[in-house]
């Protein structure tokens, strides 16, 4: 499992292509906790930049 720096504010992830689901990453950890282990990640394209919408906490 990847360790990330406890101070780190960027994360690098792989995506790979699944045939069946399509692409896929995994989440960092600290973006987990930042974002309270929600239900759902909405992605949102406003123009040129990706907005992240969460929903839910666990």
């Amino acid at each position: 499992m990847t360790k990330w720096k406890k101070d780190a504010k960027e994360f690098t992830v792989g995506v790979n292509f699944n045939k069946d689901r399509g692409y896929q990453s995994s989440i960092p950890k600290p973006i987990i906790d930042v974002l309270g282990q929600p239900d759902t990640i909405t992605f949102v394209i406003e123009g040129k930049t990706i907005k992240i919408k969460v929903k839910g906490e666990k």
